[in-house]
């Protein structure tokens, strides 16, 4: 019964925040007006997520213990799914949508990927020792990180926050929450003047740029061949709008960026 109502919960937000988001420009009063509703799910997933997901392992390892085959079937059961629901549909978006990036990665996948073995055969083959390791040492640094933001309660504070520059952000000039340079940085920047960016916040951020500095300094170059790879399976059109979204990205990023750097807030 508390499973149902957990899911009859997250489904009733997910279909509301489809409805507030049903427009062609989503603006940052928009975001505003539905930052309760993320406040509301956020602790929602802190007073119940560890008890849901203790529930659905309870029930995983009583299958494994009945059926000895059950994680194969259940692989064979999804493959079989997909195959009779589905592969037809992605051959049919790959061949529509040639030449362009998502189009390009569609095929790609699918020439790469014909059965769960090929995936698990990619799997093993990428995933040594170190990634292993490292993927372990962040799934523990994340459970403890979100722990102390439930603990700290930090889902409320940080809507709080939210809520305010949102709101201060939205008209002047800045209608589109897809764009941060410009008008809506300058909007961001000024409320930063009079209100400092929450610790909670903070402290996610700096453990963020802290994970990312070392995937930099330990998987650059796998990184790069990855890139390199995928890039040479891209037609000119679908490269062309790969970089595209790339220097949008860094664009962006650099503006954000920027305001987060100029008021760092002062945490123990």
């Amino acid at each position: 019964k508390q499973w149902y109502q957990r899911r009859v919960a997250i489904t009733a937000g997910g279909l509301q925040a489809a409805s507030h988001y049903d427009s062609d420009v989503v603006n940052y009063g928009q975001l505003a007006s539905d930052v309760s509703n993320m406040e509301e799910l956020g602790n929602l997933a802190c007073a119940q997520a560890r008890g849901c997901f203790l529930q659905v392992s309870a029930a995983m390892e009583a299958c494994k213990a009945a059926n000895a085959d059950f994680v194969q079937d259940t692989i064979d059961a999804a493959e079989s799914a997909y195959k009779e629901n589905f592969e037809d549909k992605a051959a049919a978006f790959a061949k529509s949508s040639k030449g362009s990036l998502l189009g390009d990665l569609a095929s790609m996948a699918l020439d790469r990927f014909s059965s769960a073995d090929d995936i698990q055969d990619f799997i093993e083959e990428h995933l040594t020792e170190g990634v292993k390791s490292d993927a372990s040492a962040a799934a523990e640094e994340a459970q403890a990180l979100a722990k102390g933001w439930c603990d700290d309660g930090c889902t409320s504070s940080t809507a709080r926050f939210l809520e305010g520059i949102f709101g201060h952000m939205n008209g002047g000039g800045c209608d589109d929450a897809s764009e941060f340079c410009g008008e809506c940085q300058s909007r961001a920047a000024s409320y930063f003047a009079r209100n400092q960016l929450p610790c909670c916040i903070e402290k996610v951020v700096r453990r963020g740029i802290v994970a990312y500095d070392y995937v930099i300094a330990n998987y650059s170059e796998a990184l790069e061949s990855y890139g390199a790879a995928v890039g040479g399976g891209l037609s000119a059109n679908g490269l062309a709008e790969a970089q595209a979204i790339r220097d949008r990205v860094v664009e962006e990023f650099g503006c954000v960026s920027a305001v987060y750097s100029a008021n760092r807030p002062e945490c123990a």
